[in-house]
């Protein structure tokens, strides 16, 4: 019996030849417990100064699959609202060549920090107003980044900008919990973003939404239940 952690790599092991009854979709989980919805004016926002601005943020590696240079558009796009920050947090071989973008952009609406402790990752999900999940075009693989579990665990909308054919994008609409649009589309990220930005209680209940449909698909608790009834039903076939 094989598991795949989503609809679209189920699709693939049957197009390999897999009968369908030996494929089964578990989510990959997440650490509902480690990753919380928390204060949003909590100690980095503060260590940062950034009480009273509207927080968008990308947390992860900083590689050519991510697509970071649409993020640097969207803030060139919003430089005339000064409440919107863009945190780029993490490192990795684009970080120079983006920073270097963004000084000659002369974007001051962009903060570029180190990778974090892992146990210092919550905070930087909790301080954000809204989270973004970017992928260029080329990038066409049914994998659900972990990000985006992780920004739904903690209660924060996602925007994912990537190929609209892949698991991600589907999960963020069946779940409720952000904006998707294909990848490349800065304008439609600003536009997302601006969304977000005007309407807080929207804001407010994707991240709700997020947080829930993990707690009741994708938490650790759920994915052992589902390898229990999975083992056993295979066992009692024998």
């Amino acid at each position: 019996h094989i598991t795949v952690h989503s609809p679209g790599n189920r699709e693939h092991v049957l197009a390999k030849g897999a009968p369908p009854e030996k494929v089964t979709v578990i989510p990959n989980w997440v650490d509902t417990d480690f990753l919380k919805p928390g204060d949003k004016n909590n100690e980095f926002r503060k260590e940062l100064g950034l009480e009273d601005k509207f927080v968008v943020s990308f947390a992860g590696i900083l590689g050519y699959s991510q697509d970071l240079d649409i993020v640097l558009e969207a803030a060139h796009r919003l430089a005339n609202y000064p409440e919107i920050v863009f945190l780029i947090v993490g490192e990795g071989v684009e970080k120079p060549r983006l920073q270097n973008k963004a000084q000659e952009m002369s974007l001051t609406n962009v903060l570029f920090l180190p990778m974090q402790p892992r146990h210092r990752y919550p905070l930087v999900i909790q301080a954000s107003d809204v989270s973004l999940a970017t992928l260029r075009a080329e990038v066409k693989t049914p994998v659900v980044p972990s990000k985006i579990l992780s920004i739904m665990a903690c209660g924060r909308p996602v925007i994912a900008a990537m190929e609209l054919s892949g698991d991600a994008p589907k999960l963020v609409k069946e779940a409720q919990c952000g904006l998707v649009l294909p990848p490349g589309d800065a304008e439609g990220l600003t536009e997302a973003i601006l969304k977000l930005y005007r309407e807080r209680d929207l804001c407010d209940e994707m991240g709700m939404n997020g947080r829930r449909f993990v707690e009741q698909h994708m938490s650790l608790r759920v994915a052992v239940e589902k390898y229990e009834k999975l083992f056993w039903d295979l066992t009692n076939r024998c």
